[in-house]
């Protein structure tokens, strides 16, 4: 694992931060999910930094906050998408991954992004794909007071260590403090969902789906949908984790996001091939 790296800002400006500075290393836009940060992904970034990765994470919630389009509609999606494409550091990703409700735009992304060379989807929500009805409740930030209190109420099967580790990177990356009350996410409407999909459909590079073993919001079954539904996709399961894989296990996901882009370097043909 990489050592005691700070983690610094882009450009002034940029809706993108490196968690973990790598210069050197392969550039990984990561899209994180709803109501998490460059922050949740801190644990799993120094790993990834130990083998040459630069984990980039984009600030969503500032990037909505200069949309004009209702949220969880299409035109809303779509604007994200462009505000991102319009980072200069989005270009250089050579994958593209998202976590929850930042799957899909990971998706949408790498369809539009000719460099792109693997997608990670990281606990996909089904329904934002169009494969499942809506869930009933989305479990959202617990109404008690910040830092590690929170996070352990929020992530009861992660490591102490690993919620001390998000929560002081929380005090340093930009765009990684709560904006406002917690709210519910809005759910997406149909046109958002189809197109989605359509994207999921025609993505022409190796999709990972990555899932939490004891996951509410991800089943198997739906793991395994979704993964179908890429070109060239498959799907994995992390022991003894959630829907955030990436704080309740993070050296385990680390290694499957480090196998599977060794993977793609080394044997590239063996990931292009459809589950059976």
């Amino acid at each position: 694992m990489s050592g005691g790296a700070d983690p610094f800002d882009e450009a002034a400006g940029s809706l993108i931060t490196a968690v973990v500075p790598q210069p050197c290393g392969a550039s990984w836009l990561l899209l994180p999910g709803w109501q998490q940060s460059a922050a949740h992904w801190t644990p799993v970034a120094r790993w990834l930094a130990g083998s040459g990765i630069t984990l980039r994470a984009a600030d969503l919630a500032t990037a909505a906050d200069g949309c004009v389009a209702p949220r969880g509609t299409l035109a809303r999606t779509e604007e994200l998408v462009d505000r991102l494409l319009a980072e200069t550091v989005t270009a250089e990703a050579v994958i593209v991954a998202g976590h929850s409700a930042g799957a899909p735009l990971a998706v949408l992304l790498a369809v539009a992004l000719p460099g792109v060379q693997a997608v990670v989807m990281v606990e996909p929500v089904a329904s934002h794909f169009g494969t499942a009805p809506p869930c009933a409740a989305v479990p959202g930030m617990p109404g008690v007071p910040g830092g590690l209190r929170r996070l352990r109420d929020q992530y009861p099967m992660a490591a102490e260590a690993t919620l001390r580790s998000i929560d002081a990177a929380a005090r340093r990356l930009p765009g990684s403090e709560p904006a406002g009350p917690a709210r519910g996410p809005a759910p997406a409407d149909d046109r958002r969902a189809a197109r989605a999909g359509q994207a999921l459909a025609a993505t022409r590079v190796p999709v990972l789906v990555v899932r939490g073993q004891a996951s509410a919001l991800l089943s198997e079954q739906d793991a395994r949908t979704l993964a179908a539904m890429a070109p060239f996709g498959r799907c994995v399961t992390v022991p003894d984790a959630g829907h955030s894989p990436h704080i309740d296990r993070p050296r385990a996901t680390a290694a499957y996001l480090t196998d599977f882009a060794a993977e793609l370097t080394e044997h590239p043909t063996d990931l292009r091939r459809s589950i059976p």
